[in-house]
């Protein structure tokens, strides 16, 4: 389909109510690390809750955003990140 415009979309969900919390246009320009925290200011309370996200959010600000949030959350490390992985 050419001259479509796609929508570029970040979510946040809960996986056990399988509900999405929070959804945000990513934009063409400006990624999805940019808008991490963003999406997450749109959820209330994430006191005690376990945030995962793909290793494209294994960003150091990521961690201490959520950290300040007391959130839990588990990242993905991959293989190109070698100190961090170790």
């Amino acid at each position: 389909m050419t001259g479509v415009a796609r929508a570029a979309l970040l979510a946040a969900l809960d996986h056990t109510a399988g509900l999405v919390l929070a959804q945000l246009d990513v934009g063409e320009k400006t990624g999805e690390i940019t808008c991490f925290q963003p999406l997450l200011e749109a959820v209330a309370d994430l006191a005690g809750v376990l945030v995962t996200s793909d290793a494209l959010h294994t960003q150091r600000e990521h961690a201490v955003y959520l950290l300040g949030r007391r959130a839990h959350y588990i990242v993905i490390v991959k293989g190109n990140q070698k100190r961090l992985r170790k």
